[in-house]
């Protein structure tokens, strides 16, 4: 087990990033799509690789790792046009996940917590709405925005875990 110091210092570390990195949502979401182009290059190179040297599936890992390559460099040439696609599928997600989540509670109507269901398909379905009313402007914001939200979550939890005490046996 580490020192409660040690995450306490990565918590602030990670904490201060996330701040910092939330002033700077376009260039964190850039970047976030160029490290996944590079992967997914890395991971079509792998796939070709495999179909090539191993029988199994030879067809397949060869079409796999050419559409991962095309998709990949992609990701690198066109990082603007791949954070609106990104947007776009996410705000299509949040939307049809909140309609979902509404009929669900509805048709749960009489059961414990449909309330809250009805609420979080609300959410779902508003946040979903203001994704695609403001696309592809959104584009420019959104990805690193949730990334550096998430970064800030993910510190202050790291932070309460090192400042809670050890439990006694």
């Amino acid at each position: 087990m580490s020192s409660p110091w040690v995450a306490g210092g990565l918590a602030v570390l990670e904490l201060a990033f996330g701040f910092l990195l939330l002033g700077f949502p376009f260039l964190l979401g850039t970047s976030a799509i160029w490290v996944g182009g590079f992967v997914l290059v890395v991971a079509g190179i792998m796939r070709m690789v495999q179909g090539f040297v191993y029988a199994y599936n030879r067809w397949w890992n060869i079409l796999a790792g050419v559409l991962f390559l095309i998709l990949g460099a992609l990701m690198i040439i066109l990082p603007v046009l791949s954070l609106q696609v990104f947007t776009l599928v996410i705000g299509c997600a949040l939307l049809s996940s909140g309609i979902l989540r509404l009929l669900f509670a509805i048709s749960l109507r009489h059961e414990i917590g449909s309330g809250w269901r009805f609420f979080n398909g609300l959410v779902s379905l508003i946040l979903g709405g203001l994704v695609l009313w403001q696309w592809p402007a959104s584009s420019l914001w959104l990805i690193g925005t949730l990334i550096a939200i998430e970064m800030i979550f993910s510190g202050w939890t790291l932070l309460f875990l090192a400042l809670t005490p050890p439990r006694q046996s």
